[in-house]
């Protein structure tokens, strides 16, 4: 008698990153028993119902392995956000430098662009009438203050504001927070000193630019992802750049030592790639929607000579001089 049951192909799926051949259903078909022709005519429909479900059986599992490897990760997805927020049609060059910071396909980031550009324009076609053109006029106030950790990598004597931020852009140099360094981008206000700073820490050493509110001549908040906002500063003129260095002192013997577990700032030249943040006088900080727009507000507000306007800005970028007087080390990317 003919065996009433076929091996199946689920014991054979397709190895973990590669791809099954369309074409091999018809190899992994049951065919652990030869049936002659009276076998095949006492069943005529047992057979080919077999054969149609191991085909179909074969194509599933290669439809479930495809699916998983188009599947981006959580941290992926946050990364491609960001990226998203800033720029929804990247070029392929830039396609292939996200691709290769994410260890992505270069075709899965395109697909994964397009698919959200068309849900971008879905959602915007729904939301056009509720999404706010202007900042929010009561958010949530940012407190002043740090923790102990934070404090000792910005070397602040006085009290700062935090700004909760993702995306630093100048230019075409940018610096992304990630998940493995807790304070590797920081920016904050510090009152005092009347001064925005933008704060990177990389490999161990500190980096920072400030910039005087009176240099800030225009500014610009909107809405990006969804939770997120794009705030835009206009410069008058290039910010101070400064770099993380071993604090000295004069032994009695006149010799200059570091002091052990000090660290000072000090002033140095531009320090991001190819001096960008001294030729482009545009910054653009990407954050929390509602803190960036508080931000900008209380920020105009502060401005006693009103001089900053919250506004789309026509923007011309023009290059400038630095007298910095020391060359700090390359910055790791």
């Amino acid at each position: 008698m003919p065996s009433s049951s076929h091996p199946s192909p689920r014991d054979k799926s397709p190895l973990p990153g590669t791809s099954p051949d369309p074409g091999s259903s018809a190899a992994v078909s049951p065919s652990a028993h030869d049936h002659d022709g009276d076998d095949a005519a006492s069943e005529p429909i047992s057979e080919p119902a077999g054969r149609r479900r191991s085909t179909s059986s074969t194509k599933s599992s290669g439809d479930r392995e495809k699916r998983k490897r188009s599947r981006v990760t959580p941290d992926q997805l946050i990364h491609l956000e960001r990226f998203f927020s800033v720029d929804r049609s990247p070029t392929a060059a830039r396609r292939r430098e996200i691709s290769q910071m994410l260890g992505m396909q270069e075709r899965q980031t395109q697909i994964w662009f397009q698919n959200r550009r068309a849900k971008a324009k879905l959602l915007d076609g729904k939301n056009k009438t509720h999404l706010p053109t202007s900042p929010p006029e009561t958010p949530p106030e940012l407190q002043p203050g740090f923790q102990a950790e934070l404090h000792s990598l910005i070397h602040e004597d006085e009290a700062v504001t935090v700004i909760p931020c993702t995306d630093l852009t100048i230019g075409t140099w940018r610096r992304m927070a990630t998940t493995v360094g807790k304070h590797d981008l920081v920016a904050y206000l510090c009152d005092a000193k009347r001064c925005l700073t933008w704060f990177i820490h990389s490999a161990g050493h500190g980096f920072k630019m400030e910039i005087a509110y009176d240099s800030v001549v225009s500014t610009e908040f909107a809405n990006a992802a969804p939770g997120a906002g794009l705030a835009t500063f206009i410069l008058a003129r290039p910010p101070a750049f400064f770099l993380e260095a071993p604090a000295v002192t004069s032994s009695p013997q006149g010799d200059r030592c570091a002091l052990p577990g000090t660290r000072v700032w000090k002033r140095c030249a531009d320090w991001t790639e190819g001096m960008q943040a001294t030729k482009v006088l545009r910054h653009e900080l990407v954050g929390s929607a509602v803190q960036l727009a508080h931000v900008l507000a209380s920020f105009h507000a502060g401005k006693a000579s009103g001089e900053v306007r919250l506004h789309e800005p026509a923007y011309t970028a023009a290059p400038a001089s630095s007298s910095n007087p020391t060359s700090p080390p390359s910055l790791p990317l």
